[in-house]
């Protein structure tokens, strides 16, 4: 069974649906997904530290696969404002992860889990204190002791990370800035940042663009409107397109940062990125990205 069989089979998409917009990026993130875990998984760790990263690394690229695979869903049901909600998700994960692998270590991550855990905990309590004050305390604040109670597990984890790889609280920010686009600036990614990460704010902020244009064109003939929705749908397959090359160039850097020197599996990579630009390229023109030849 190929990839888009196996996809339409396991999300419960009817067999006669035309599944193409999606097809290049499902395959290329599926065989990405492949090869990526297929050779980190089978690392034989030295060290309590390699076994760290690999695991977490792993981890990483198994959930963005499950984004990808949401957001192809989201097209495939042509939920197109949806699918960009959560290819910015895709794209801010994968940028994450080319982090960790090109510029992190066993301490980042031990940084990332520690700065999580401490921001929740610091939320939860500060959502009790403001419960305290109403009238339905007595049925929240058991809840929140609960969970509170309940993550205590993920502390005694992250103050063991913290011990066996020498992380201080006074180094989080410098081992994982709270700036992602810090992040995006030192992968020199600054483009991507603003040409990808930040457009794709619209679905997932709803912000007033689409409000705008829908005003706007209210009084234009019903062709018209169509013409502007074949458009907005267009660029919501090129984005999917676009943010899933950054997960096969994020699992690449990760492959490389585990060592994956020979040419023959780093081709594999090369191939599928190629293959999403020529589809990328395809359908900029429907999508409305101006032609380099436009003066």
């Amino acid at each position: 069974m190929n990839h888009l069989e196996e996809f339409r089979k396991k999300k419960g998409f009817d067999e006669k649906l035309n599944l193409s917009n999606i097809k290049v990026a499902l395959e290329c993130a599926a065989d990405a997904n492949k090869i990526s875990y297929d050779y980190i998984a089978n690392i034989d760790n030295k060290t309590e530290k390699d076994g760290f990263i690999v695991h977490a690394h792993l981890n990483f690229i198994g959930r963005i696969y499950e984004q990808i695979e949401g957001m192809l869903c989201c097209i495939a049901a042509q939920c197109f404002t949806s699918s960009e909600a959560l290819a910015r998700v895709v794209q801010e994960s994968s940028i994450n992860l080319m982090f960790m692998a090109l510029h992190g270590d066993e301490r980042t991550i031990t940084a990332y889990m520690a700065k999580w855990y401490d921001e929740h905990v610091r939320k939860l309590k500060e959502w009790k204190v403001e419960a305290s004050k109403k009238e339905y305390a007595s049925q929240v604040t058991p809840l929140i002791d609960e969970r509170i109670s309940a993550i205590s597990f993920y502390e005694n984890y992250v103050e063991l990370a913290k011990t066996n790889f020498s992380v201080k609280p006074s180094e989080y920010n410098d081992l994982w800035w709270n700036s992602l686009f810090k992040r995006f600036e030192q992968l020199g990614k600054t483009g991507d940042y603003f040409s990808i990460y930040h457009r794709l704010s619209g679905s997932s902020h709803m912000t007033a663009e689409d409000t705008i244009l829908h005003m706007m064109t209210l009084q234009h003939p019903l062709e018209a409107r169509k013409l502007i929705a074949f458009e907005a749908c267009s660029y919501s397959v090129m984005m999917s397109r676009i943010v899933t090359s950054s997960f096969v160039e994020a699992v690449t850097y990760c492959c490389i940062r585990h060592n994956m020197i020979d040419e023959e599996n780093l081709s594999k990579f090369k191939k599928l990125l190629s293959r999403l630009g020529e589809e990328i390229k395809k359908i900029s023109k429907d999508a409305g990205v101006p032609s380099p030849d436009t003066k």
